[in-house]
């Protein structure tokens, strides 16, 4: 399971800074607007607050964020760039929409990162690996406690971030940064779907055969992960 690569915390933590209208008059001001906006906007699509197909409306942002054109559209276009969202013409822009073929592939490529990165954790285990994964369980168990009562999830990326800081392989870490988020909507979704009833077994089972350094096994997790995955959200598809 992974989140948000881009930072993810909750909208009323996004909201500190910038409380009430603001102007765009600096570059700077304006540009970090835009970025906090389009953070906003990533994690709310991740975590099903945008559902695929529903369309995000300026107007609606303006008058949520009070925020004027020019740093909404910034934000708008970082999330189509992000593949999250698509722009149409006279349409505007509405989250991405992805047939099962289209998920089932993206997942594949997620199953064999995944597993690669579980493979370089496992073979790289030491004292700092195994006592951050002590902190990660806790974060996930909030996590699954958060979706016990219809909540959305929160998870953060807790779990992809310390796989792939265990792996300790940068080009790998730029690859699931530039290619997974939009795996992430489906994820939650199906953790959603299910309370995490099965794939909370599989994470905790994935993260104790890395600190033990069984190689094999911890590929096979982070696969039937992926499997359950998808089973979860009522795809057949071949991982």
């Amino acid at each position: 399971m992974s989140t948000p690569t881009k930072a993810a915390i909750s909208d009323s933590d996004l909201l500190a800074p910038f409380a009430g209208p603001a102007s765009d008059d600096a570059n700077g001001h304006r540009f970090s607007r835009s970025a906090w906006l389009a953070d906003v906007l990533r994690q709310r699509i991740v975590t099903g607050v945008y559902q695929p197909g529903e369309r995000i409306r300026e107007a609606q942002l303006r008058t949520e964020f009070g925020f004027s054109n020019g740093p909404i559209r910034e934000a708008l276009q970082a999330i189509v760039a992000d593949g999250l969202a698509d722009r149409a013409p006279w349409h505007g822009v509405s989250i991405k929409v992805l047939s099962e073929r289209q998920i089932v592939e993206l997942f594949q490529v997620r199953s064999a990162l995944l597993e690669y990165a579980a493979e370089r954790a496992a073979k790289a285990t030491s004292p700092a690996m195994i006592a951050n994964a002590g902190e990660l369980k806790r974060r996930l168990e909030e996590g699954f406690a958060s979706i016990q009562g219809d909540a959305h999830p929160s998870f953060q990326g807790h779990l992809s971030q310390w796989l792939l800081d265990s792996a300790a392989n940068q080009a790998l870490r730029a690859i699931w940064e530039n290619n997974m988020l939009q795996t992430l909507v489906y994820v939650n979704a199906a953790l959603m779907k299910t309370r995490g009833s099965k794939n909370r077994a599989l994470i905790f089972r994935l993260i104790d055969q890395i600190c033990a350094g069984k190689v094999a096994a911890a590929r096979e997790t982070a696969r039937d992960m992926t499997r359950q995955t998808l089973a979860d959200l009522g795809i057949d598809g071949d991982v």
